[in-house]
């Protein structure tokens, strides 16, 4: 009997243990409160206020002076604060948080009875992480250059991480289709597995989300926390942005076209002169706006961008020639008479050849919500559209010959949503529960 219970047992976590995936969306704070004289005060309270929400999180020091917040909103400012019986209070402003991290708040508080001139606050910052990986800020998101506005131009930044000719992601060195891409805790890998992004919508050459709904990325590569895995490569959690007590908003349009682009480029020999690229045009323009709902207690997010490129793949026939210099064979003429017997005789119109662009229509659609239900739970819900539509023909070449009704359409369409509630039950019990899908 008690062997079919532990077989039971095995099974049972054996199938929970298939289902954990790499999701982080939160932060973290610890730290001891102390004396002048170095002495811990158990039972010391700490507040810590994130100032754009008025989202409150509090903590009573166990013993030993130590304590801990869990399930905290990324970035900031915070200011935190640590007070006690016949102590000064003892703050700490403009505290930011990176995603994933667990960061270190030391405070040592004077005794009221001290006459003193000023509080002095005294700590170490330091990070606790639970293996190899890499925080992208809010702030570098802004710094780091992006030509395609792709998450490739942010992901890079990461020391282990090699971009390979296709435009894959390769973590210390793993194949691209194994890493793990997560939305808020939402699933975004590439579910037909045939993508070289690994995204939803990776096979169309668009990004699952766009940048500007983006507020922090973390990467990582060898966690030992029991709660990530499902992923051999590397594991890329990224958060969406959330509303404030304050409404704000962007809008944003940019454009490339060949004036834009320089000549051609590459090494050249000196008798051939450098000349425009051919006509293309890339589009994106979209806008962003925030908010309250109810002031300190609800807030939401809704972002919305649209990208229209399109990129010429033109073919210029070189006509086979006579000894004397003639036309022997006039290429365009050829195929012209090729492609009026498809029409005339079987009613099939196979399209230009000589300039077969490669067109992307997509649009993204962010939103997020975000509510103080109360001192003791917090819950988010968010949800995200993509639609792609791609026309990819073969470009003709001097052996070749592709017409544009040949091209590869690729329509892809991603719903992905989850709900989060983070709770507090007591001073050293957390809990983060979360429903997510993908389409």
């Amino acid at each position: 009997m008690n062997c079919k219970k532990i077989l039971s047992f095995l099974i049972a976590l054996t199938a929970m243990t298939s289902l954990v995936h790499a999701q982080v969306t939160t932060s973290s704070i610890t730290g001891i409160v102390k004396n002048k004289s170095g002495n811990a005060l158990p039972g010391a309270s700490i507040t810590a206020t994130h100032i754009p929400t008025g989202t409150v999180y509090t903590a009573i020091a166990r013993k030993g002076g130590q304590f801990d917040i869990s399930n905290m909103n990324p970035g900031g400012p915070y200011t935190i604060t640590s007070t006690f019986v016949g102590y000064e209070l003892s703050k700490k402003e403009d505290v930011f948080l990176q995603l994933g991290d667990v960061q270190r708040t030391d405070f040592v508080v004077a005794e009221k009875a001290t006459e003193l001139t000023a509080v002095i606050v005294a700590g170490t910052r330091t990070i606790s992480k639970t293996g190899n990986e890499t925080q992208i800020s809010r702030e570098k998101l802004a710094l780091l250059p992006t030509i395609g506005r792709n998450l490739n131009d942010f992901i890079r930044y990461t020391p282990q991480t090699k971009i390979t000719s296709t435009g894959g992601i390769s973590i210390a060195g793993q194949n691209n289709r194994y890493n793990g891409f997560l939305i808020d805790g939402a699933v975004n890998n590439d579910v037909f597995g045939v993508s070289d992004q690994g995204t939803n919508g990776g096979r169309a050459g668009t990004p699952p989300i766009s940048i500007d709904a983006i507020d922090q990325i973390v990467v990582q590569i060898s966690p030992y926390d029991a709660a990530l895995g499902n992923f051999t490569g590397g594991a890329i959690n990224a958060i969406t942005k959330s509303g404030t007590n304050n409404f704000h908003g962007s809008a944003y349009y940019i454009f490339r076209n060949e004036n834009l682009s320089g000549v051609t480029p590459g090494r050249l020999p000196d008798t051939v002169k450098r000349v425009k690229l051919t006509s293309f045009k890339n589009k994106t323009y979209g806008f962003t706006f925030g908010g309250p709902i109810i002031k300190n207690k609800a807030f939401f997010f809704l972002n919305a961008e649209v990208q229209k490129d399109s990129r010429p793949q033109p073919y210029t026939p070189v006509n086979v020639l006579n000894p004397d210099g003639s036309v022997r064979f006039n290429i365009v003429d050829t195929v012209n008479k090729l492609v009026s017997h498809l029409r005339t005789k079987y009613g099939y119109d196979p399209g230009d050849f000589l300039n077969n662009p490669d067109d992307v229509d997509r649009i993204n659609i962010n939103t997020r919500f975000d509510f103080n239900l109360n001192s003791k739970n917090k819950l988010t819900l968010s949800y995200r559209y993509t639609k792609t539509e791609r026309i990819n023909p073969g470009r003709s070449t001097a052996s070749t010959i592709n017409f544009i009704n040949s091209a590869e359409f690729f329509p892809s369409s991603t719903h992905s949503g989850n709900l989060e509630l983070n709770s507090k039950f007591s001073n050293k019990t957390n809990n983060k529960f979360r429903i997510s899908f993908t389409d």
